[in-house]
């Protein structure tokens, strides 16, 4: 009989992403050029917006506020909005429920993705929102567990605790993953964050398309 195992509790870090998924690290550098070469230009009303957002986020990280529903309403909803991720042919589900089946062995990994991006049965990207306490890489194991339920490849996803945003991509069972952006930085990081965000977007249509 196959157990159903919760993808929180067992897929907790890179071993066991790499064990029971058989996931491995790109060792290519250049296996992941999307994060690091953003050919999307922002408008000035863009930066106004992010600009903005990251005053939000001051406020509440200064408040002790960010919680993990602060940083979605607050932040991460926002940003899909502005940047179009709401309107067709993408659509935002949240608390979706996935199943994976572990390759040899007798289980099945079940969780939820905070919020999941689809264009047309496409999996753009999924979030998975942490408590800013948390260091975001803690975050990458199950957000790579869940983009392996995704129907075409390659994949893209976002993990972001609130203070951090880091992207990642899968093909088939190679993954990598871009450096932070940390909004603590000095410079206002969501401007990278977005960019990437409308990059990786274009980059999807254009495949899709094709």
């Amino acid at each position: 009989m196959v157990s159903p195992l919760a993808i929180a509790d067992t897929i907790t870090n890179f071993q066991a992403l790499h064990d029971r998924l058989g996931l491995q690290r790109a060792t290519d550098m250049d296996f992941f050029p999307e994060w690091q070469h953003l050919g999307v230009n922002l408008s000035d009303q863009d930066y106004g917006f992010l600009d903005v957002l990251r005053q939000r986020y001051l406020y509440y990280y200064n408040a002790g506020l960010l919680t993990e529903g602060t940083i979605l309403l607050a932040i991460v909803a926002p940003l899909l909005n502005h940047f179009g991720f709401h309107e067709p042919p993408c659509s935002v589900r949240s608390e979706v429920p996935i199943s994976l089946a572990v390759p040899d062995r007798d289980e099945v990994a079940c969780g939820r993705i905070d919020v999941l991006v689809v264009q047309e049965r496409l999996w753009i990207l999924t979030v998975e929102a942490k408590r800013s306490r948390f260091a975001v890489d803690t975050a990458l194991p199950q957000c790579l567990a869940y983009m392996t339920a995704a129907p075409t490849s390659p994949s893209f996803g976002m993990a972001t605790n609130g203070s951090d945003f880091v992207f990642c991509k899968l093909v088939d069972t190679v993954y990598d993953f871009s450096e932070p952006f940390s909004l603590l930085s000095h410079r206002n990081r969501l401007h990278e964050v977005a960019t990437l965000l409308c990059n990786l977007k274009q980059t999807i249509a254009g495949a899709h398309a094709h």
